[in-house]
């Protein structure tokens, strides 16, 4: 049994199959733990399904339950420093490793949603992992460059948001230093993750994302 089974299972039964073509987000803690996703984006309609400390291969063994199924119009992504605090190597290898399974996994996704559009968030950078920061600037960077090119994925770049390049700003975050408090997710979400739901659906008039709420 899937160490993340719980989860996965009280995922499932939170969000009912007939809720079909919304916003899926699609990530570790830092999404899990945003229990005010739902009312943050009421504009929208928003599933959560994060789950746990998971990684990219979490949450590609997961997608035939918790993704597939509800056949999202929008899926968002986050993974981080989960994918390679237990990987050896140089910075370079472990980047390398990453990325030609988070290339997997997008692909793997494309092909079940080909009328999705992939929206990857950037690794946040986290006070209480300041260990990995060199390592997720440069994962951030091919990610960034790897969005670029096919015309169904996009990057949101939150990088800056928790680190200037020399300090972090503590104040977004849990005492841990590891996951977003309710300022950090605010934030993250009023400057970066609705601009880019508002864009796509201006772009692509998905005008069936918009909640009742917003009517």
């Amino acid at each position: 049994m899937s160490m993340f089974e719980e989860e996965v299972n009280a995922i499932v039964k939170k969000y009912n199959l007939k809720r079909q073509n919304e916003i899926i987000f699609y990530g570790a803690s830092n999404f899990r733990m945003w229990t005010d996703l739902e009312d943050d984006l009421s504009e929208y309609k928003v599933q959560n399904h994060g789950f746990g400390g998971c990684t990219d291969k979490d949450l590609l063994e997961n997608t035939d339950r918790i993704l597939y199924p509800y056949h999202p119009s929008l899926v968002f992504f986050q993974t981080g420093s989960n994918d390679y605090m237990d990987q050896t190597g140089t910075e370079h290898e472990i980047a390398a490793a990453c990325m030609a399974y988070k290339k997997k996994m997008f692909d793997m996704v494309y092909e079940k949603l080909p009328e999705a559009k992939l929206v990857v968030m950037s690794g946040l950078l986290l006070p209480g992992r300041s260990q990995y920061a060199s390592l997720t600037m440069k994962i951030n960077d091919k990610l960034k460059k790897y969005c670029d090119s096919p015309d169904y994925m996009y990057f949101v770049d939150a990088t800056s948001m928790t680190y200037d390049g020399k300090d972090y700003d503590t104040s977004l975050f849990l005492p841990d230093g590891m996951h977003l408090n309710r300022e950090g997710q605010r934030k993250w979400c009023k400057e970066y993750i609705k601009p880019q739901i508002d864009a796509l659906v201006r772009e692509y008039d998905l005008f069936w994302l918009r909640s009742e709420r917003s009517k």
